[in-house]
């Protein structure tokens, strides 16, 4: 769904990046630039109206309460205390629409500073998505695993064009997927419903799927070495068991991994086959391929012009 907000008649520009933002989790400027086709300096403006048109009124009432304390004669310390808790609300405020991430510190608009949703913002998107389901914060723990995904992304993007596939995020690939398997089991998960709930829990939830109109397609795993073998292996499974059946050959795409160390790429090619050899020896096993960040991109440009041929 992600590129069909970019253009969206009915939204304002805020809004349409408020949902793009919302489909990519946290991004840098510059992906955000990418994505949408603004400029930065659009991203970083349209960034400041999500945070500030909302809280605009209450803003404006605590701007007053900060003037009034400071041309009061409270002693200087206690000045000083009022006027920076005044502060730090107009900051959480606005913060509850969209906030930064800073990774290092660096200047305003760096690539080094991510960017999100907040609570509210989030809430504000599920509302014009029509979809009832809570409210959430984005608290960073998972902002390099999100960035890493994006940068895939975008070197699609500069590879292939945005009118030239479509792109979907871990949450709807997943439904894609059960989706599939729901018309494969439909007779023995509608009687057995437990079944069908642990059977769904075990399947894989790829962290992104890129469609082409030639029916070229390819699931994405970001991995930035944060999980152990026993994870990795549980993940490898999980993908033979979801995609690898012949009843499920429609999904039966090639995966790709993309990593940011060789050292990573090839433990991750040694983990695979050693899952191979141990767990499915003569059986049949998905496609998998390893990348450093970015070296993904000649092997899909060298894909796509075969099939262009073919």
């Amino acid at each position: 769904m992600l590129f069909r907000w970019i253009g969206h008649a009915f939204l304002r520009p805020h809004e349409r990046l408020m949902l793009v933002l919302f489909e990519m989790k946290v991004s840098s400027l510059e992906d955000l630039a990418t994505v949408s086709g603004y400029t930065t300096n659009r991203i970083l403006h349209l960034y400041k109206q999500i945070r500030n048109i909302p809280t605009k009124a209450r803003v404006d009432e605590l701007k007053k309460e900060f003037n009034v304390i400071a041309k009061s004669d409270l002693p200087d310390k206690q000045k000083k205390k009022k006027m920076t808790e005044i502060k730090v609300q107009i900051r959480e405020l606005r913060n509850q629409w969209a906030k930064p991430h800073r990774q290092i510190y660096e200047k305003q608009g760096s690539n080094k500073r991510l960017y999100s949703l907040g609570p509210k913002g989030i809430e504000y998107c599920l509302h014009i998505m029509q979809v009832n389901k809570g409210t959430w914060d984005i608290t960073g723990e998972q902002n390099a695993h999100h960035n890493g995904v994006n940068g895939i992304l975008t070197r699609l993007i500069h590879l292939l064009g945005h009118r030239e596939f479509k792109w979907f995020y871990s949450s709807e690939s997943s439904d894609l997927i059960v989706r599939t398997w729901e018309m494969i089991k439909k007779d023995e998960w509608s009687s057995d419903p437990k079944l069908a709930r642990k059977e769904k829990k075990e399947m894989i939830r790829p962290d992104a799927l890129l469609v082409m109109p030639n029916n070229f397609r390819l699931w994405f795993e970001f991995d930035n070495n944060t999980e152990w073998t026993k994870q990795i292996t549980e993940k490898f499974r999980a993908y033979r068991n979801t995609i690898s059946p012949n009843s499920a050959e429609s999904i039966n795409y090639p995966v790709i991994w993309i990593t940011p160390t060789e050292y990573r790429a090839e433990e991750l090619r040694n983990i695979w086959e050693s899952v191979k050899d141990e767990f499915y020896s003569n059986q049949k096993v998905p496609d998998m391929h390893f990348f450093v960040e970015g070296e993904e991109v000649e092997w899909i440009r060298n894909n796509v012009a075969q099939l262009v041929t073919s």
